[in-house]
């Protein structure tokens, strides 16, 4: 079942980008709470595959940034990924598992999900896209979370798929210009629902209206109050922001 936008106040959604890493490190469940617990209306977070099919939720391929190893995710099994830490010194956390997230917004409707898949193609090759893609919707599932996630990628590859494989079933995520793209072989406005822009990288207007001429409903993120205000006056329809205290403040002051 397709995400219903329109049902957020205003119209317009709320994403904590990797929960809330203004105030908790990122893609960490003390970040996820966080977000949760400051109103956010979905949650947005990064999916890969340990080197033994685990689906483990980082942003970066590599572990460097957010762990301090130096290996990439996909190269790792899921018992050394869960001997990291992701979080401070002074309160570690393991790396969470995309289990650990969807157990914990189960219960919360109506908190929504945007699954970011990082498993490649071009990286990681078909059958470990499928993988990823097939054990997501199993975890999914599983917690009956199905309804209540939407999948967003930056390889064309892996959203096509994920249409050709389920139909209409899940709500997609691009980005626009699709040129942010790779892998792109069909015509993104029969594969999107949603496509983001980057106001730094593209006219908000012209983004916006040619989404709209096409049947695609327009997102940005990490706006500036009047980048935020444009965005909301333009009919955007999601904001995906690393502080979603201050983005749920700026909903409550420019949509009526």
């Amino acid at each position: 079942m397709k995400l219903d936008f329109k049902s957020a106040k205003g119209g317009v959604v709320i994403a904590g980008h990797r929960g809330d890493p203004a105030y908790y490190p990122e893609n960490t469940m003390s970040s996820f709470r966080s977000a949760y617990e400051k109103g956010v209306d979905m949650i947005e977070t990064d999916i890969h595959l340990s080197k033994d099919g685990a689906p483990v939720l980082m942003h970066d391929h590599s572990a460097l940034r957010t762990t301090g190893a130096d290996r990439l995710i996909r190269e790792m099994t899921f018992a050394e990924i869960r001997r990291l830490n992701a979080g401070t010194d002074e309160a570690p956390e393991p790396v969470p598992t995309l289990e650990e997230l969807l157990a914990f917004a189960a219960p919360k409707a109506p908190l929504t999900l945007d699954l970011e898949i990082k498993v490649y193609l071009d990286d990681e090759g078909p059958e470990r896209v499928a993988r990823a893609v097939r054990e997501t919707v199993k975890l999914c599932e599983k917690y009956g979370m199905a309804d209540r996630v939407m999948f967003n990628c930056f390889d064309a590859y892996v959203l096509e798929y994920l249409r050709e494989t389920y139909g209409d079933r899940f709500t997609l995520h691009g980005y626009y210009p699709y040129s942010y793209m790779k892998n792109v072989t069909k015509d993104p406005k029969d594969v999107l629902d949603i496509a983001c822009y980057w106001k730094k990288h593209s006219d908000p207007k012209e983004s916006t209206e040619f989404l709209n001429s096409v049947g695609v409903l327009s997102c940005t993120g990490n706006t500036t109050e009047e980048e935020f205000r444009e965005a909301v006056s333009l009919g955007v329809s999601m904001v995906t922001v690393n502080d979603p205290a201050v983005a749920l403040a700026r909903r409550e002051k420019y949509c009526k």
